[in-house]
């Protein structure tokens, strides 16, 4: 896969993630998309569904390893602090190109498949709302790029993929990988530890909007 890292996105084979406020997204962020048609699109977030919605619908995808070389100082950086997890670290550690050369940060993904991320708004009351009365530009975070050291992202490779427990750390999420490499491990996603995502707008709604019935991608240059 072809990987490339900029300011405004990060690139992963034929797909374009946004970068733009990532330092602002966790598990289950909505809100509303800004500047839906230029090159800094980012999402302004409104909320965050409650933890209890994510249970059983957040999965570990991808473990990807970055040859930071390749990459732009300048480019990597968003104007936020750049945080990365560690395997047995309680929080988050900053991080800047010399360090994520250094420490040979990965990048893990994360998503919420459609069929379980209609499930989720139609549990999640506020969510729901807000991208109902929002309309076209209403959208709900639905993958995750977050950076990790590499015994934390072996830890989620040997993990076997399938769901992660999800749970409620103040206003933060806390994420349990269990099955890998180093058994059970918890980390907890704190601001700045999402560094690309992809969103969902609503495509098709019932009579009165009252439930959603179709979820669209919404990826770098799409709609």
């Amino acid at each position: 896969m072809s990987i490339k890292i900029t300011t405004h996105y990060f690139e992963f084979g034929a797909n374009k993630y946004f970068r733009g406020n990532a330092h602002l997204v966790e598990p289950g962020t909505f809100g509303e998309k800004k500047d839906p048609i230029g090159s800094k699109a980012y999402i302004e977030p409104a909320g965050t569904v409650k933890a209890s919605h994510l249970e059983g619908r957040l999965k570990f995808n991808t473990r990807v390893k970055i040859d930071w070389d390749s990459v732009s100082s300048a480019e990597l950086q968003t104007g936020a602090q750049l945080r990365y997890l560690s395997l047995g670290v309680d929080g988050a550690l900053a991080f800047d190109y010399s360090k994520a050369k250094a420490a040979k940060l990965e990048l893990v993904n994360l998503s919420i498949d459609e069929l379980p991320l209609v499930r989720l708004l139609n549990d999640a009351d506020v969510a729901r709302s807000f991208l109902a009365k929002e309309g076209s530009d209403g959208r709900v975070v639905s993958e995750y790029w977050i950076v990790v050291d590499a015994k934390l992202g072996e830890h989620f490779a040997t993990s076997g993929g399938g769901t992660i427990g999800v749970e409620a750390f103040g206003s933060n999420v806390k994420l349990t990988v269990s099955g890998g490499v180093h058994g059970s491990q918890t980390v907890t996603m704190s601001p700045g530890t999402t560094f690309a995502y992809k969103m969902h707008k609503v495509s098709d709604w019932s009579k009165g909007k009252e439930s959603v019935e179709k979820v669209e991608a919404d990826y770098k240059g799409f709609a």
